[in-house]
């Protein structure tokens, strides 16, 4: 059985930039799942409205699984998506969180449609990637690190203490921080408009 870890989150938080600096200090190898189902063709088809991948799971877990069973050291695989390749387990997983309207500035200045920053800002602000991952492997399994107001570089190195010792990481509720500040109506209020 092969081993590997997971960094998780909805899109904009930072898996592939955090990830793949976490895999060159653990000097192990990075998978972007977003490009690895692009280069392997394991997707059923194209969602214009959306600009995204409808992903063939099982083709995407039997490839994965054959990718990283040569591999020496458990390779650190960034998804939002909480599922376990075949024949292989899950040592750790860190789900990246980021303040959603920090979150929304982000997917706006990719362009993305408005449905979409919506729908993945309402899951960052109702911890939804968090709750999938810890019910897929586990809440001693799972830790959260808020990168908000993290450089990159010490995203990675706090994402590689919880990788290789565990621990929970960071609590976090927007719901009440953005309460507290007075700024959750304007958001839900832009939520209500899109989702």
């Amino acid at each position: 059985m092969t081993d590997l870890y997971i960094i998780a989150g909805v899109p904009g938080v930072g898996k592939t930039t955090i990830g793949s600096l976490t895999a060159k200090l653990m000097r192990t190898r990075f998978i972007d799942i977003p490009e690895f189902v692009k280069s392997e063709r394991l997707y059923t088809a194209y969602d214009r409205s959306s600009r995204s991948y409808i992903i063939d799971l099982r083709a995407l877990s039997a490839a994965l699984s054959s990718a990283i069973k040569e591999e020496v050291k458990p390779p650190i695989v960034a998804t939002h998506i909480a599922f376990k390749p075949r024949d292989c387990k899950v040592l750790r997983v860190v789900v990246l969180r980021r303040n959603p309207l920090s979150l929304l500035a982000v997917l706006r200045s990719r362009g993305y449609p408005l449905r979409k920053v919506a729908a993945n800002v309402a899951a960052e602000l109702t911890d939804e990637q968090y709750v999938e991952f810890v019910h897929k492997f586990g809440r001693s399994k799972v830790a959260q690190l808020d990168v908000t107001h993290l450089g990159r570089h010490k995203a990675a190195k706090m994402t590689v203490k919880l990788l290789s010792e565990g621990g929970r990481g960071d609590f976090v509720d927007w719901i009440s921080l953005l309460e507290k500040n007075n700024k959750l109506s304007k958001l839900l209020s832009f939520l209500s408009k899109y989702c």
